[in-house]
C-alpha cells in the first residue's frame, strides 16, 4: 500500500470515529438526565404519582379507587417505631412507616370516623410472641413497651361498615420490599415470621362502585391485585334465582357461596321480596357449596372447634348459620371476624348482629338454598 492509500484509510477511519462519537453523545446525555430524574420509592409523593406512573409504564391502569376517603367515612392510621409514634395520623392511601430504613413497626393504630354503625379492627403478629387480641377503632395493636416488631397483620371491618365498605392494605417487609394487596381480614406479611413490617398502606373503598381495584400506589408493582365486584349485580342475580323456589314458611334464605352473600326473602314462589342482604363467610369445602336445607333447631350459642358462636340456626347436622367466632366458652373477644370469603369448616358465618336478626326473624322450616355460580368476569 502506497503513502496516498494509507493517508486515505487514516482519514476515513477518523471520519467514521467522529461520526460515531456524535451519535453516541446525545444518548449518553439522555441517559444521564434519566438517571438524575429517577424517583426513589421513599421520596415519591402522591403529587408525583401520576407523572411517575406515566414514565414507568405504558400499560393502561385499571379503574382504581381514589386515595381520598369515600363518602361517609374517614380512615386514618399511624405507627410506632424506634423513633416513636408518628406525630400525625396518616390519610388513607399514604405510607405510614419508613420502607427500607430498618425501622420495624412495633404498634399501629387504625381508626374510622363515621356515623355508620361498626368499626375497623386489626390483629397483629409480634416477633417471638404471636397473634395479639383484637384492637378496635383507634386502639393500639401491638406492644408499646416490648419493642418487638410486627411481622403480620390482618385488618377488617364490623357491622354496617363492612356492608358498605371494603378495606384493602399492603405492607413492606424489611430487606424485602412491598408485598401485594390483601383485603378484609386476610393476612399481610411473611409466613416465615422472620421479617419485620416497616411500612403499611391502607385504603377504604365503597362496595358498590363497579369493579373496585386498588392501584399500585407509588408505582410499585404488586404481585397480586385485590378487587371486589359490584354487589348490586350479585343481589340482582340472587333475587331472580329465588323466584323459582318454594318454602314451608313465608321466608326463604339463599346463600351465595361464590361471592359470599346471604339473602333473606319474604313472600312466596314467584313473588319473593328481598328484605335483608348480608355479607357472609361460607365453608371452604365444595361439598357445602350447593345444598338445599330447611332451618331447624336454634341455639343462642355454643362452643365448637375451639371457638364460641352465637345466634345459631341449624341447617343439617353440624351445618349452621351463626355469628363470627369468639375465644373460649361464652367468650366475648373476637377470634376470627373475617367476612366475605370462604373460610369456615362448612357453617355460614354472619356479623353477630346479622346472625341475631336471622335467629329472631326467620322461622324454623324456612327453606335455605346454598349455591355457587361464578357469573361475574
Amino acid at each position: 500500500m502506497n503513502r496516498f492509500s494509507r493517508a486515505v484509510c487514516i482519514f476515513l477511519t477518523m471520519l467514521i470515529s467522529f461520526s460515531l462519537l456524535c451519535e453516541i453523545a446525545p444518548v449518553t446525555s439522555d441517559a444521564s438526565s434519566v438517571s438524575e430524574g429517577v424517583i426513589s420509592e421513599e421520596s415519591l409523593t402522591d403529587d408525583l404519582f401520576d407523572e411517575a406512573a406515566k414514565k414507568t409504564t405504558k400499560k393502561k391502569t385499571p379503574t382504581t379507587v381514589p386515595y381520598i376517603n369515600p363518602e361517609g367515612a374517614e380512615l386514618t392510621y399511624r405507627v410506632l417505631t424506634d423513633k416513636g409514634w408518628d406525630k400525625d395520623y396518616t390519610a388513607q392511601g399514604k405510607v405510614a412507616g419508613k420502607p427500607g430504613k430498618g425501622l420495624g413497626i412495633q404498634a399501629v393504630e387504625i381508626g374510622i370516623k363515621s356515623d355508620i354503625e361498626g368499626k375497623v379492627c386489626c390483629r397483629v403478629f409480634l416477633e417471638g410472641t404471636g397473634w395479639t387480641g383484637q384492637a378496635g377503632n383507634f386502639e393500639t395493636a401491638g406492644n408499646e413497651k416490648a419493642k418487638k416488631s410486627i411481622q403480620k397483620i390482618k385488618i377488617y371491618l364490623t357491622e354496617k361498615l363492612l356492608v358498605r365498605y371494603r378495606i384493602f392494605y399492603r405492607v413492606s417487609l424489611d430487606s424485602y420490599g412491598w408485598l401485594g394487596w390483601c383485603c378484609d381480614g386476610f393476612v399481610a406479611g411473611n409466613e416465615d415470621y422472620n421479617r419485620a413490617i416497616d411500612a403499611i398502606q391502607i385504603v377504604l373503598a365503597e362496595r358498590e362502585k363497579g369493579d373496585v381495584r386498588i392501584p399500585n400506589i407509588n408505582s410499585v408493582v404488586s404481585k397480586t391485585s385485590a378487587y371486589y365486584k359490584d354487589a348490586s349485580k350479585i343481589r340482582a342475580y340472587m333475587i331472580k334465582k329465588a323466584q323459582s323456589y318454594k318454602s314451608k314458611t313465608s321466608y326463604l334464605v339463599l346463600v351465595d357461596s361464590q361471592y359470599c352473600f346471604l339473602g333473606v326473602f319474604k313472600g312466596k314462589k314467584n313473588h319473593w321480596s328481598l328484605v335483608k342482604f348480608f355479607i357472609c363467610s361460607p365453608g371452604i369445602y365444595k361439598t357445602y357449596w350447593n345444598r338445599d336445607h330447611e332451618i331447624g333447631v336454634k341455639s343462642k350459642g355454643f362452643y365448637s372447634y375451639k371457638s364460641q358462636v352465637y345466634w345459631a340456626c341449624r341447617l343439617h347436622k353440624e351445618l349452621w348459620i351463626h355469628s363470627i367466632t369468639y375465644k373460649g366458652h361464652n367468650g366475648k373477644t373476637v377470634l376470627d371476624g373475617r367476612l366475605g370469603a370462604r373460610i369456615s369448616h362448612g357453617c355460614i358465618r354472619l356479623a353477630t348482629a346479622d346472625a341475631k336478626w336471622v335467629y329472631d326473624n326467620v322461622p324454623s322450616f324456612s327453606r335455605c338454598i346454598l349455591y355457587k355460580k361464578k357469573f361475574l368476569k
